[in-house]
């Protein structure tokens, strides 16, 4: 074999590699900012949250699953929250999320090969203070999942869902992805 063909061979196996590990499912997306959280509004032990999810006119999903992250993401912030200290008086807070994709992928194709049937969630975050619906930080946040085999096949729209949900809680308590679980 040819150098040439060599060192092709080798630079596709390692971007293939690259590209696989970056759609690790335990792996928290991080936040791309458009309005910083100021470190007086990242949410603390004593402040309350909701959260809503929307979806734009082209996005596939169902009242459920908005529900079912909504109440993921409350869970998530509520846990991450707590290792803030209590600074400043109680702020009331809603994360509102509009999902700009929501493709569930497909477990098959997954099993088959990886990179294939990949399941993908990018959301454009708001972190409001209530009442006054003041807009204190904004963000976009994306996580794809693209292994294959067993671990493909067996992984749900609904655990990427709950790793989508700890990159957002990460961005609006200011605590690192490093509490969460990794591979």
């Amino acid at each position: 074999m040819k150098k040439s063909t060599v060192t092709t061979i080798v630079c596709a196996i390692s971007m293939f590699g690259a590209f696989v590990f970056s759609g690790c499912a335990t792996t928290p997306p991080r936040a791309t900012f458009v309005q910083e959280i100021s470190p007086g509004s990242l949410l603390r032990a004593s402040d309350t949250i909701s959260a809503r999810v929307e979806a734009a006119s082209d996005v596939n999903i169902t009242d459920i699953e908005k529900t079912r992250i909504a109440r993921g993401l409350e869970e998530k912030v509520a846990a991450k929250k707590t290792l803030n200290p209590m600074t400043r008086e109680k702020i009331n807070y809603e994360i509102e999320v509009t999902l700009t994709r929501y493709e569930k992928g497909s477990a098959f194709a997954r099993a088959m090969l990886a990179g294939l049937g990949q399941i993908h969630i990018d959301g454009k975050v708001n972190l409001l203070e209530m009442p006054s619906k003041k807009k204190v930080g904004e963000f976009t946040i994306r996580k794809t999942f693209a292994w294959g085999g067993g671990y493909g096949a067996s992984t749900s729209i609904e655990d990427i869902e709950k790793i989508f949900e700890d990159g957002i809680a990460a961005a609006v308590t200011g605590q690192s992805e490093n509490n969460s679980k990794s591979h």
